[in-house]
Parts: C-alpha cells; structure tokens; sequence
C-alpha cells in the first residue's frame, strides 16, 4: 500500500511511504519505507526494489488502478528499472466488488474493515489530508505531524491481509460445496468457478445462489444457471428452470426474448437425445 505526495499520479507524484507486509512462517511481517527527503528517492526505491524483488507475487486494494502505475512510473524515473508483476497481481477491490457490493454497497477498505471484519476505524487520517501532512513534516521534522500516516497506512495493510484471508476462505469453502449464504456472492462465484473450469463448485455456487436469491436475483442467474446445467446434461432441470421463471412473467421484454429462444434451443436437444431411445 502507498501513500503518495499527490493522488492524481503522473511523474510529479512522489511516493513517500510504501507498507510490505508478508508472512514468515505463521508471522506477519510488517515493514514501511519512508522517503525521508524527496532528494533521496534514488536508494529509497533502490531500497524498495530489494524488499520486493524475492517474492513472486503480490496483493493490493485498487493498486491496478492507483498503486502500481506509480510505482512503475518512480521505478523509471529513479533507478531505470521495471516492475514486472502485472500477471501475478492480485487486486483484492475486484473480488470484494463481486463478494460483497450487492450485500454492502460501497467496498472501500473502510467500508468493508466495518461490514466484513466489524472492525471500523474511530480515529483515522482522511486520505486527501495525507500529501499535505507529508510535506508539513518535510518542513518541521516533527514525528508526532507524520506519525498518524503511519498508522494509516499499516492499519491498511493489516485490512488487506485480513480481506485476502476472507475472500480465499469464501472461493475454498465453495469448493468443499459450501456456497456463501449471501446469494450475490454465491452467483459471483459461480461465474468465477465456470470461467476456471471448476464446474462442481460452480454447480455448488449457482445452486446456492438460486434458490436462496430474491425473483430479481433469479432472474438474473437463470440463463447462466441453465446454460450450466445443460452443458452438465441435465436438460429437464435447465428447462423447468427457464419455464417457470417464464410462467411467472419474470424479466424484461429482451430477457424474455432470451429465455424463450433458451427453452426452443434446450426442447429440441432433448427430443434429440430421446430419439435413439424411442426408435
């Protein structure tokens, strides 16, 4: 995670403070490097690059977006080097925008440390104050001015170890059979394990997310459920599916269009599949 003297980006943004966190054993090891004067950024991310080059792959919250441009960006300007760790990046703010905006709304760190890990900040530096309380301490040298960035930052770190550990425990228990109980996050997850190729937990997950989700939700899973279920040869089930919903006058007039053209495609491949039985 890193805070940086804009939030904007571009090669006039200086990172000024980055926190590492990973796991020795059953310890966390937590360690922050501080720019301590912006004309000493050269062994700063010389520095950085050392902490980071033994580890094959690393974790952010939007650090696609925010994070490691930036971090590429001062790689460059300061020590001519890349950052080579797009394909084994894991930027958690997708998986808990498919876990839990349904449920919660909002999923910014805050607002998932108080609705996922019921653990809310009551004392904490605004995000926008950061930049100006970096400089402010460039220009006094008072601990006690950057201390509560520090804070800030190691407290976002821990967030992120701590999210990882939920949204893997959520994608390892559904592939034991035991789906979210929260219905949009059961169906993110299904289409998650359909794209992997991991078809029974995808099964477990779609199941789930259907008969526990509300008739909008249902709706909205019915083709994917159905096109699962027929690509699993269970073509009755697929069908009283997609009939029922259609006998209860679900979905929009283009949904209904799909769904329609759904029970032609899956009555005339059962009477195919039934031909060699009958003849």
């Amino acid at each position: 995670d890193t805070e940086t003297t804009g939030l904007s980006g571009g090669t006039g943004t200086y990172i000024f403070l980055i926190g590492i966190a990973h796991f020795a054993g059953k310890e966390l090891v937590l360690r922050q490097h501080m720019l301590l004067d912006l004309g000493a950024e050269q062994p700063f991310i010389s520095a950085l690059k050392d902490e980071i080059e033994p580890f094959r792959a690393c974790a952010s919250y939007n650090g696609k977006a925010f994070d490691l441009p930036i971090i590429r960006t001062r790689f460059v300007m300061a020590i001519r080097s890349e950052v080579t760790v797009d394909d084994s990046h894991l930027d958690l703010l997708h998986p808990a925008r498919r876990l839990w905006r349904d449920r919660f709304g909002s999923t910014t760190l805050r607002q998932l440390e108080e609705s996922v890990l019921d653990d809310g900040r009551t004392a904490d530096i605004p995000g926008w104050l950061i930049p100006d309380a970096y400089f402010h301490y460039l220009r006094k040298r008072d601990p006690a001015i950057i201390a509560p960035v520090l804070e800030h930052n190691a407290r976002d770190v821990i967030s992120l170890v701590r999210i990882t550990d939920r949204v893997a425990r959520a994608v390892a228990a559904a592939r034991t059979g035991r789906a979210p109980d929260h219905a949009p996050a059961a169906f993110a997850l299904a289409r998650i394990f359909e794209r992997t190729g991991e078809q029974d937990a995808a099964f477990a997950c779609y199941e789930s997310a259907y008969y526990d989700g509300d008739n909008p939700l249902r709706t909205k899973l019915a083709l994917a459920f159905a096109r699962h279920l027929e690509r699993r040869g269970e073509l009755d089930r697929a069908l009283r599916l997609v009939e029922t919903l259609l006998d209860l006058g679900a979905g929009s007039a283009r949904w209904r269009e799909q769904a329609e053209a759904r029970v032609r495609r899956l009555t005339r491949k059962r009477w195919r599949k039934a031909l060699p039985t009958a003849s």
